[in-house]
């Protein structure tokens, strides 16, 4: 069974898609393995004492709490603000990240009875797909990408606009997608695009 990369810029509905996909392999009898890059980066920042003190030495020993803790605000305000920052963070974390879902792709590439889902922001950005035996994007219009921001971070639209403007552009990873799912709709829809593709991979 293949590896699959989800891919797609911040406020697509990633997330939704990730889960949404693993459950609809899992309906089908089939083992899928998954993996959020943001699930992941999220447990480094907060349980990972070398990931701390790389942060604070490089980035300032505001980044973290007292207690330990990263100060996401601080982090985002940083990287947002300074290229060079962002590219220090992205330094620290992407390899890590890399050391766990690197080799259960490469795993899933060779005849196997399960499938591997993994969640990957900045794949096309880092040069990754070939990794993976195909590429989903999740696209979504730029209003509603900016909409969900304002929702679900609770950031206001300077913020939000930040952050949409820090990634490649989306038409870009589409260009390049083996797959695309348009998430402007409901969860349904997005369910009935992902039965749709899978057809033809659970036939294998």
């Amino acid at each position: 069974m293949p590896s699959l990369a989800l891919t797609g810029n911040i406020g697509s509905g990633k997330t939704a898609a990730l889960d949404l996909l693993v459950s609809l392999i899992q309906e089908g009898g089939i083992t899928a393995l998954r993996f959020s890059a943001d699930e992941e980066n999220h447990t480094l920042l907060e349980r990972d004492p070398e990931v701390r003190q790389l942060i604070r030495s490089s980035l300032g020993g505001d980044c973290y709490t007292p207690e330990g803790l990263p100060n996401r605000e601080t982090i985002s305000l940083r990287i947002s603000s300074d290229p060079q920052a962002r590219k220090i963070l992205e330094g620290i974390l992407h390899p890590r990240l890399e050391k766990i879902w690197k080799p259960l792709a490469a795993a899933h590439r060779l005849p196997d009875q399960t499938f591997f889902v993994a969640e990957i922001p900045l794949l096309y950005e880092k040069g990754l797909s070939s990794f993976f035996d195909k590429v989903l994007v999740v696209g979504c219009s730029d209003s509603i990408r900016k909409e969900r921001l304002l929702k679900s971070r609770s950031v206001s639209a300077a913020k939000a606009n930040e952050w949409l403007a820090l990634q490649q552009p989306q038409n870009d990873k589409i260009s390049q997608t083996d797959h695309l799912l348009w998430n402007d709709g409901t969860l349904e829809t997005l369910r009935v695009q992902i039965r749709l593709f899978l057809k033809p991979e659970l036939r294998r």
